[in-house]
């Protein structure tokens, strides 16, 4: 079976539309923690979306707005784990893997020529990883923590684990890229943003922020 690639785009086109759709109905639930990442998951959407389209009219090259837009979207991510974390230490690492986040991007622009020019996939991998890491921070807080008991309608519990799934299973995905048939290659990637896209759905439908379930 042959996967269409442009159907699947508009696919994932169309569950954007709707986890944005999603996203506003629900603000008002929406703890001031998570607007650091949903800010970031807006702008990389709007990002998607406006440039699938704009590659339909033209073929000029957008990999340097994707590369300034990626950073911001990742600094957003680390910044939201940043405030999730509680416990001394891990802020503490948090504050360590915000350092390298930094660093990363001011080492990979001095040493890649072409860092503003093309999509660099060696300070994309860095930053996925830095990602991870603070993910596994906030669910070792988690797993140590009350919160447990109510897992269930904890939302950044769901978006970390929808990003868990995304994140790590794209690594080998980008790394195998030149390697791996455009279908599977595509196939792969909308499998993996409609997980990670239905995660946060359940996440937001089942979450009760803190002042709600006190009443």
């Amino acid at each position: 079976m042959t996967w269409d690639i442009e159907l699947g785009k508009k696919i994932s086109m169309i569950i954007l539309v709707m986890m944005m759709i999603l996203i506003a109905v629900k603000f008002k639930k929406i703890e001031k923690t998570n607007l650091f990442f949903f800010a970031g998951y807006i702008l990389l959407s709007l990002n998607d979306f406006f440039f699938y389209f704009y590659n339909q009219f033209t073929t000029l090259h957008t990999e340097k707005i994707y590369n300034v837009c990626i950073l911001i979207v990742f600094s957003l991510y680390l910044m939201y784990y940043y405030k999730l974390l509680y416990m001394p230490i891990l802020r503490k690492l948090q504050l360590v893997i915000l350092a390298l986040f930094v660093v990363n991007i001011l080492g990979m622009s001095l040493l890649e020529k072409s860092f503003f020019q093309y999509l660099s996939f060696n300070i994309f991998y860095i930053n996925i990883l830095l990602l991870i890491f603070s993910i596994i921070l906030f669910l070792y807080q988690t797993f140590n923590s009350d919160k447990i008991f109510e897992i269930k309608n904890y939302l950044p519990f769901w978006i970390s684990v929808g990003a868990l799934i995304f994140y790590v299973g794209i690594i080998p995905i980008f790394f195998f890229r030149k390697t791996v048939e455009n279908n599977i290659y595509f196939f792969i990637l909308f499998l993996l943003n409609l997980i990670n896209n239905g995660i946060i759905f359940f996440g937001l439908y089942w979450n009760k922020p803190d002042k709600v379930k006190q009443i």
